[in-house]
């Protein structure tokens, strides 16, 4: 649970600041303000979750600018608008479905935390879908897919391997209440259905682990 904790707290904070990057030139007023709002939002959750961390024995930078746990998609600026919605749609899905199961971890002060985390994602949830729509219904829609396939690829493979020992450990442990094909799937089956909805069918590739690095719980193709 250590290194799981220390990579939502890394990738909390790397999506904050791509969000915050975008606060100035997001393509609409209202997107500008919300992205400098889940900015915020996610800052404050990295800053919420090293403290656990810490309380675990592990060394955590509780500065909130985050360690190098994150996925390898957020080590640069995301380079357009299709980007940013694909990691508001994904990276934060993935993490919030995390955040979700541990709700009523064993680990209490993780579940705390959690509790207040999930109470600020449903306006970062509402954001994405919104402006999925938006894109999907527009010209540049095969663009959009693209980086959500792309975004996938990534996002997809945070929570490790069906099989990951890390995860594994932590639901037997009862620190978090899914596994990882189970989690995997929840945000699978939530993007299918919202592109079904608009006409679009995507096709999920299936995931390798070759690349994968279990310590800093990245993919590096």
């Amino acid at each position: 649970m250590k290194i799981l904790l220390a990579s939502l707290a890394d990738n909390k904070a790397a999506l904050g600041r791509r969000y915050a990057e975008w606060a100035v030139s997001a393509p609409t007023l209202e997107s500008a303000v919300a992205a400098a709002a889940m900015a915020q939002d996610e800052l404050g959750h990295a800053r919420s979750t090293y403290p656990v961390l810490k309380g675990l024995g592990v060394e955590a930078n509780e500065d909130g600018f985050g360690g190098d746990k994150r996925l390898a998609l957020l080590d640069d600026e995301l380079p357009d608008w299709h980007a940013f919605i694909a990691a508001n749609l994904l990276v934060d899905g993935v993490l919030t479905t995390f955040v979700a199961s541990c709700v009523d971890s064993s680990l209490e002060p993780m579940a705390a935390r959690a509790k207040k985390i999930l109470q600020e994602e449903g306006s970062h949830r509402a954001h994405g879908e919104a402006w999925a729509r938006r894109l999907l219904r527009g010209d540049d829609r095969d663009a959009f897919v693209a980086r959500l396939l792309e975004t996938w690829e990534h996002a997809g493979r945070w929570i490790g391997p069906d099989d990951d020992a890390e995860i594994t450990a932590a639901v037997e442990a009862g620190e978090v209440s899914r596994d990882a094909a189970a989690q995997r799937e929840l945000v699978r089956a939530w993007l299918v259905e919202l592109l079904a909805r608009e006409g679009v069918q995507i096709e999920l590739p299936s995931l390798t682990w070759d690349a994968w690095d279990a310590e800093r719980r990245r993919w590096d193709a």
